[in-house]
């Protein structure tokens, strides 16, 4: 797989360095999920990238984010769609001590993870 998509793959299903706000208070998995899902689907690569875990963030901006989004092709919009209409649906993650998946697809899971005092998305395939 391309480097780029790997990129996608991992970070979202997937200008400057900005400092990631806190996530909301009392928000989950699912909310952290959601917010990251339609952030990217609505190009708001700042409130995106925010929502990423600290070793996405240490390796990317929110333009080299946009960048491979767009790069992706079909593959980033189609996780970040199959992801909102699962959780719009009623889908729940599975929560353990250290991570919270959604089954995506066969083989493939959304993770997010607590760092932060919230959730952050580490990988949306």
């Amino acid at each position: 797989m391309p480097a780029r998509r790997a990129w996608i793959a991992l970070a979202l299903l997937a200008g400057c360095a900005s400092t990631p706000r806190a996530p909301v208070a009392g928000s989950g998995p699912e909310e952290a999920l959601q917010h990251f899902a339609e952030a990217a689907e609505d190009g708001r690569w700042e409130e995106a990238y925010a929502l990423l875990t600290a070793r996405w963030r240490a390796g990317a901006t929110p333009a080299r984010l946009e960048a491979d989004w767009r790069a992706s092709g079909p593959v980033g919009r189609e996780a970040a769609a199959r992801v909102l209409a699962l959780l719009r649906s009623g889908a729940r993650l599975e929560v353990g001590s250290r991570e919270a998946t959604l089954a995506v697809a066969e083989g493939r899971r959304a993770r997010v993870v607590p760092e932060a005092g919230g959730w952050r998305v580490d990988a949306l395939e």
